[in-house]
């Protein structure tokens, strides 16, 4: 059976046998490890942490606050690509920021000049430069200025920044809507963990937050190999002149491929699953969740980091696929900045959520988290079905992939 050939090439395989190690041990050292022992309620007078509040005044308020004592320094600090950076506006941009200033809370220029001479001044020193920055008093949003219309604002002002700072909208709930928790609402959260999430929902979440930083990556590898074990063994030609189909071929290796790269998953879903069972004997837990969840999450990436690299493999070479799926690995673990819970956009490859609470913090990306998946299910059939066009040109000698690098390759450097 084609199948159970291909599976056994591939468990037999040294990229397989690391890619295994790796997965178990990032989940050994990063979830078990920190899971070692049960939840217990809050104690009295602790720190609680901070909880979102989801309050549109409160986003209001805290925002422009931000976004004025930024703006008489003229220093932004931001993450466009999850690296920091310190933005320094022209005077045209500053312009303009000043008039979104001055539309959100009815200041006029006067008005504006007052709260900087109103202002506590403070010189920061970074490296060769010294920054200001002032501690503005708190400055009330104008009654005419609706939510809508302020997000507008600030998307407006986060492309002017060149993206990645805290004034993003899909970060504004996050960076200025979070009060710090009582008691009661720590207790709350708690409760939560056994009453809404039955455990389970939140121990998966974890899991699935560490596993889907080894997933987004390490399956390229082992695509790559097994795709590229014929061109290295030279049996190309005798597997084009087969009589199998290019679709059962390529779907076979596929689904071969998936298969065997989910079974370290499977096993970690369950070491995870007596783990909880151990630390939560004789509570009310809903293990199925310790699955279900996992693998909505986590099936659907390693789908599509599968596909892309047999498809980018047949189409240039295993390198250049090795270095697409990195750089859009690094990319999107990096692009979340310090926010590891609480954001995941419709189109993140890795999503974080890296806390047994915040269940509230979860649901807000919940919509988008389910679009996310199954736009990744989707495009990772599509992507398969691209490497069998791919693949039957390439048998009917019609297409011999392009090459980057070496002889012939279009990045080759010239004599």
């Amino acid at each position: 059976m084609l199948f159970g050939k291909e599976c056994r090439k591939i468990i037999r395989s040294l990229t397989y046998i690391i890619y295994c190690f790796i997965v178990v041990l990032f989940f050994i050292t990063q979830y078990f490890s920190d899971c070692n022992e049960r939840e217990y309620p809050p104690v009295k007078n602790g720190d609680y942490g901070y909880k979102i509040s989801e309050d549109h005044d409160l986003i209001m308020g805290s925002a422009v606050n931000s976004l004025i004592s930024d703006y008489l320094g003229n220093s932004y600090v931001c993450y466009p690509l999850g690296f920091y950076k310190m933005v320094h506006l022209k005077k045209s941009d500053r312009t303009t920021l000043e008039g979104y200033i001055k539309e959100i809370t009815g200041l006029d220029k006067d008005g504006l000049e007052d709260v900087k001479n109103n202002s506590q001044k403070y010189y920061l020193s970074s490296g060769l430069s010294e920054n200001v920055e002032y501690d503005v008093p708190e400055i009330p949003v104008a009654t005419t200025m609706t939510y809508d219309r302020f997000t507008e604002i600030m998307g407006d002002i986060d492309d002017i920044l060149g993206g990645g700072s805290e004034y993003a909208v899909d970060r504004l709930v996050h960076n200025f809507s979070q009060v710090p928790m009582t008691y009661e609402d720590a207790q709350a959260e708690y409760e939560e963990l056994f009453e809404k999430d039955r455990i389970s929902g939140s121990y998966a979440r974890l899991f699935c937050d560490y596993i889907g930083i080894v997933i987004g990556i390490m399956p390229v590898f082992v695509a790559v190999a097994l795709v590229s074990a014929d061109r290295r063994r030279k049996v190309s030609e005798l597997v084009y002149t087969r009589k199998i189909s290019s679709f059962r071929l390529v779907f076979t290796r596929y689904a071969a491929l998936v298969t065997t790269m989910f079974i370290p998953v499977l096993l970690s879903m369950t070491a995870a699953a007596l783990q909880l069972m151990k630390n939560y004997s004789g509570e009310n837990y809903n293990l199925s969740g310790m699955f279900t969840l996992p693998v909505f999450w986590l099936l659907p990436e390693l789908m599509i980091v599968t596909a892309a690299g047999m498809l980018i493999t047949e189409m240039f070479s295993g390198g250049t696929a090795i270095i697409v799926q990195f750089a859009w690995w690094f990319y999107d673990v990096l692009s979340s900045g310090m926010v590891l819970e609480g954001r995941i956009g419709k189109f993140t490859l890795v999503c974080r959520h890296n806390t047994l609470y915040q269940r509230t913090s979860f649901l807000l990306s919940r919509d988008n988290f389910v679009f996310n998946r199954l736009f990744y299910l989707a495009a990772a059939i599509v992507a398969a079905v691209l490497t069998v066009l791919v693949y039957e040109l390439k048998r009917g000698g019609k297409f011999n992939a392009i090459r980057l690098f070496g002889q012939g390759g279009l990045l080759r450097r010239k004599a």
